[in-house]
Order: structure tokens, then C-alpha cells, then sequence
């Protein structure tokens, strides 16, 4: 094979690599998946305008038609890049950058807790407010504003009335009549102020002594607190010791308890099981005791036979009585 043909052969293989390489890339990064969401108004979208996710271009809408179901909405549908994590709490909404800029569909990135919405899904929309919406919205304020201006208009003129009538009553207290009797009150406030001047002084100094004396209680009132806070440390103090104690003991304690329960709980078996053979044995058991008592019967009289004639432990008949000599008995 010559030189050309190797090398046309090498650049075809690479070409037929490199569109593989991309064709797989393509088939990893170029994932769809399509949404749909609803809207009343959608003027300055288009199918082709862009669809952004928290403000990044993840795709674009693919059409816009009206909904057979509710023919006041319109159905707007929008493929993104796989792996957004579109969630229920995602909302969709028509903005723009800036005043001037061209409309796209906006994503709200939702959040994190929410369940992922499955392709095909329907994400909530919020209606956009148009100009004209604002317009009307104005045009529909403006008569509450007539309505408000002109109740601030009267509340002004009843000030103004009111404002009057107290200026009014003002110049009527300083005429010369009420002067005259400002300064006779002034003189006789004097007067009294002169002739209870010493009951004053005597007051002010009882007040005094009182505030020393008090303030004195209150001294002592502190240093009771200070000895109460340092009695409450103390107890505080103990009721930790206490409490380290407690929960020092508590472990061995609630073993020895589980000791005793596990002990408690074989002996009532024991008893239980003694119950079971006294129950059954319970016939034998009274002809045993039959028997003692037949027994210990037969070994009183023993003992007593025994007590009376103790040579029957050596022999067992009675020696016979002597016979009377015969030289004695014809004396």
C-alpha cells in the first residue's frame, strides 16, 4: 500500500472517531426533557424563546397553542437540559432581564425538599402583569384616591374650626379679668407657702430620715438577697453532688435490681414447681405423715416400756420371780 493511501486510510479513521466522540457526546449533553405550564397572557414569547432556571439558559419553548381543556388558558410547552431539579415548589413566570430586553420563561430552582417533577409534568405558573393590568388597576384606584383627598380636605377644615375655637379660648383666659385673678392666686399661693414654710421643713426632714431609714432596710434587704443567692449556690452546688452521686449509683443500682428481678422470678418458679410436686405427691405425703405419727406412737410407748422395765434393753423376757426356800417356809 503506498504512502498516500496510509495516510488518506489515517485521516478518514480519525474523522470517523471524532464524529463518533461527537455523536456521544451529543447523545450525554444533548438530553431534553419536556415540561409544560399554563398561562392567560403571553405576550413576547415565542416557540424558540429561551427558558432559564434561576437565571441560567437551560432551554427553550418548543410551542404555544391554546388548551382544548379550558380555552382561556393558553398551553405553553418547553424542553430543558436533563438533571434540573425541577421540584413541585418550582414556579414558571414570564419576565425579562430589564425593561427593554426581550421576555423568556423563568423557573424558580423551587426547593430542595420538594418531590422532582417527572417529564411531561405541569409546572405552576404566575400570570405576569402587563401594563395595561397596571394601567387598570390605577384607573380603578383613582376614585378611592378623590374619595380619600376629599375626606382629608374636610378633617383639615374641622381642624381649622377646631384650631380656631381653642385660639379663641386662649385669648379669652388672657384678658385682663383672668389676669387679675392669676395674680391673686399667685399672692395667696405665696401667703400659704410663707405661713407652712416650718410644716414644709418639718415634713422635708421626716422624709429624709425616712429615705435614710430606708435606704438603710434596703442594705439590709441586699445583704439578706446576697445570702440568699449564696445559700442558692450552695443548694445548687449539693443538688449537683446529688445528682453526680445519683447517676453514679444508677448503673450498679439498676443492675442489682435486674440481679433481684431475674432471682425473684426463679424463685417464684421454685415455688411454683414445689406447688406442682406438693399437689401431685400430696397422698404420699399425708400416708408419710400417717406413718410418722404411727411411728412416733410405737416410740412413746417404747420410751415408756423402757422407763418401767429399763432391763428389757438387756433381755428381751422378763427374769422369773425367785422361788421361796423351804427351810424359810416352814419356820
Amino acid at each position: 500500500m503506498s504512502k498516500e493511501l496510509k495516510v488518506g486510510a489515517f485521516v478518514i479513521t480519525s474523522l470517523l472517531m471524532l464524529l463518533g466522540i461527537l455523536v456521544y457526546v451529543d447523545q450525554l449533553t444533548g438530553v431534553r426533557v419536556p415540561y409544560k405550564t399554563y398561562f392567560t397572557y403571553v405576550g413576547g414569547v415565542d416557540p424558540g424563546s429561551q427558558v432559564r432556571f434561576g437565571g441560567m439558559k437551560v432551554g427553550s419553548i418548543t410551542a404555544i397553542r391554546h388548551w382544548h381543556e379550558d380555552p382561556t388558558k393558553i398551553e405553553v410547552l418547553l424542553e430543558v437540559k436533563g438533571g434540573l431539579p425541577v421540584n413541585a415548589d418550582s414556579v414558571a413566570m414570564l419576565t425579562s432581564l430589564s425593561p427593554l430586553g426581550d421576555k423568556y420563561l423563568e423557573i424558580t430552582t423551587g426547593s430542595n425538599n420538594a418531590k422532582r417533577l417527572p417529564p411531561g409534568a405541569t409546572i405552576p405558573s404566575v400570570e405576569p402583569v402587563s401594563l395595561d393590568d397596571l394601567a387598570r388597576k390605577a384607573s380603578e384606584l383613582i376614585p378611592t384616591i378623590q374619595s380619600t383627598f376629599q375626606d382629608v380636605r374636610k378633617n383639615i377644615d374641622q381642624l381649622t374650626g377646631s384650631a380656631g375655637t381653642v385660639l379663641a379660648n386662649v385669648q379669652s383666659m388672657t384678658s385682663p379679668q383672668n389676669q387679675r385673678n392669676f395674680t391673686l392666686l399667685l399672692a395667696n399661693a405665696r401667703e400659704l407657702l410663707d405661713k407652712e414654710s416650718s410644716r414644709i421643713d418639718t415634713v422635708l426632714q421626716n422624709l429624709e430620715r425616712a429615705s435614710v431609714q430606708a435606704s438603710g432596710t434596703l442594705d439590709q434587704a441586699n445583704r439578706t438577697l446576697n445570702e440568699i443567692q449564696t445559700a442558692a449556690k450552695t443548694a445548687n452546688g449539693t443538688f449537683v453532688s446529688a445528682n453526680r452521686t445519683i447517676e453514679e449509683i444508677r448503673d450498679p443500682l439498676k443492675t442489682d435490681l435486674t440481679e433481684l428481678q431475674r432471682t425473684m422470678t426463679e424463685a417464684r418458679r421454685l415455688i411454683a414447681d414445689l406447688n406442682t410436686v406438693v399437689s401431685a405427691n400430696r397422698y404420699n405425703i399425708d400416708d408419710t405423715l400417717e406413718n410418722f405419727r404411727a411411728a412416733s406412737e410405737n416410740l412413746r410407748a417404747l420410751t415408756a416400756s423402757v422407763r418401767q422395765r429399763p432391763w428389757t434393753l438387756l433381755r428381751g423376757r422378763a427374769a422369773p420371780d425367785r422361788a421361796v426356800p423351804v427351810a424359810a417356809a416352814r419356820h
